[in-house]
């Protein structure tokens, strides 16, 4: 993965999101992707998305997996998901 494409993904996750994640986590995100700062919104959302149980699909899963990795940010969170078919 390149880094445009990292960021493209990056970008795209708090609208994917929206709908399971509280509006001030929403808000934060849109903060961070306005900074650039992606590593931080990917671990960001995927600490909340465990915190708060909301479902997640294996794509999705192994999707933020791979960009926290890409990324050399923790991957903690990712074991903690709420994976749903």
């Amino acid at each position: 993965m390149n880094e445009t494409e990292l960021i493209e993904r990056a970008e795209a996750l708090p609208a994917r999101f929206a709908d399971r994640v509280s509006a001030e986590t929403l808000e934060s995100l849109r903060l961070m992707d306005r900074g650039g700062e992606y590593g931080e919104l990917a671990i960001e959302l995927a600490a909340s998305l465990a915190r708060t149980g909301a479902a997640v699909t294996p794509e999705e899963r192994d999707e933020l997996r791979d960009l926290l990795e890409a990324m050399d940010m923790p991957t903690d969170p990712i074991r903690e998901l709420n994976v749903q078919p």
